[in-house]
This record gives structure tokens, sequence and C-alpha cells, in this order.
């Protein structure tokens, strides 16, 4: 009596690697084969799009990873520069800008822990810099270095009220709420005023970053402000020590008298 043979099962198929990551691993097989060498500058970002046939979006993603792992250093107006050949992760990102917001957003998987309309309080209202007993969003979120990877930002989000329907989308979309809101309502960010501090992590904070409760973490609260001067969205952000880096840059006005 024959035996009869086991049903072979097929090897279950990988998913497609996201092009930012096939981008990013050609990129530092470059720069360790020497193709790149250290001060060497990068092709620009028009040329890598033409050259792996993807978005500016999905090469700026791709570069943030390399900056990520401390291959590359960026200088607005000059490019990308290869500063090593072995990977030394700096888990940081610069932020001296909109672009550089909206790319450490693409760069970083945002979980939506929660949402709550909420009566702001007196001791809020003081924070948020407006009168208490109006109603505003509270979004609990928390950022990743990589998708299941650590933790590097745990943030408390407020915005008006009326905003909710931006506070809706979140969960579905991976930009930040301003962004949201900007494409939504038609306002546009003028200015953010960010300040920073060190200070003890609250006891939710710390379980969010898989920290003790009052350990020390650098905090920055941003308030976002539209072109006519209005209060769109105020944050409080905290990150775990190594996991933070201010890059600011001063330029001197050519051609034009001192004061």
């Amino acid at each position: 009596m024959t035996a009869k043979k086991k049903p072979v099962r097929a090897a279950p198929q990988r998913a497609a690697r996201p092009k930012h990551s096939v981008v990013a691993a050609a990129l530092i097989d470059e720069i360790r084969s020497g193709r790149h060498a250290p001060g060497a500058l990068l092709p620009s970002e028009p040329e890598l799009c033409r050259r792996f046939e993807v978005s500016r979006h999905t090469i700026r993603v791709a570069l943030r990873s390399l900056y990520e792992k401390g291959l590359i250093l960026s200088r607005q107006g000059h490019g990308s520069i290869v500063q090593a050949t072995a990977v030394e992760p700096r888990y940081g990102f610069a932020c001296s800008s909109i672009d550089d917001l909206l790319q450490y957003a693409a760069a970083t998987p945002r979980e939506v822990l929660g949402t709550a309309r909420i009566d702001v309080d007196p001791a809020l209202a003081s924070w948020l810099g407006c009168e208490p007993g109006y109603p505003w969003w509270e979004i609990r979120t928390r950022r990743l270095q990589e998708a299941g990877g650590a933790a590097i930002a745990s943030s408390r989000v407020y915005v008006p009220e009326v905003y909710g329907a931006a506070v809706r989308e979140l969960k579905k979309s991976p930009l930040p709420l301003f962004a949201l809101m900007e494409a939504r309502y038609g306002h546009h960010i003028a200015q953010i005023r960010q300040t920073f501090s060190v200070v003890a992590a609250t006891a939710g904070e710390a379980a969010d970053l898989g920290l003790e409760a009052g350990a020390a973490v650098m905090c920055v609260e941003r308030r976002f402000i539209d072109e006519r001067g209005g209060l769109l969205e105020v944050s409080r952000s905290v990150h775990p020590p190594g996991a933070f880096r201010y890059e600011l840059t001063v330029r001197q006005m050519l051609g034009t008298e001192r004061p």
C-alpha cells in the first residue's frame, strides 16, 4: 500500500521592501565600499530621484535613515556629506524648520495612544495661553525609532475643538497634526515657537518611553501659529536622554549694513 505524501506548503512570500529602505541600503553599500568617501557629497536629491525612479519624499526618508545611522550630515544649501563608513546609530534628529518636522514624522512611526475632548481647567489654560472652560482636544502619541523599535518620543498635543476632523484623521495618516490641519482648513503655519528644557518624566511619559518615573528627559514645547496670529496647536514632547539633537543655522546677511 502506497503511503500518502504530505502536501507541500508553499513558502510564505516576503513582503516587498519599502522603496526608501531599498534606496538606503544601496547608498549604505556604496559608502561602505568607498564609492562615497568621508567628506564627499552624495548625489543631489534630484539625481537620486532619477537614478532610483522614486519621489523626493522617498529619497528624504532614505537620507534620514543614513543620518540616524551616523553615516551622513546634512547641510542646507550644500547637500548630504558622508561622515563615516561604519554605522553608528545616533537616534537623534535636527529640528530647525517645518521641513525637518515633516521628515522626522515620515521617518519615525507614530502611535496614537488616545484622544479625548476636554474642558480646559485654569492650570492648563495658563499653559496653553487661552481662557479656561473652552473645549480642546488632547491627543496622546508615541513615536518609535522604527516600526517595532525603541520609543523616542512621548507627546501630548492640544488643539481647539473646532479641529476635530483633523484629529480623527490622525490614525489613518502618517502626517503630523499641523499638516493635516493646514490641508483640511486652509491655514498656513507662519511660525513655530519652541521651548527646550530638561524635566522629570511624568509617570505616563516614563511608561511610554520605558523609563523610570522621574527620569530626566529632554522636553520640547511647541506652539504653532498661523498667518493670522492664531494658535493652532500646542504640544509637549519628551525624549529619552541621547535621543534628541537641536540644530540651528545662523546666517549673515551679505551686502547690507549692520545696525
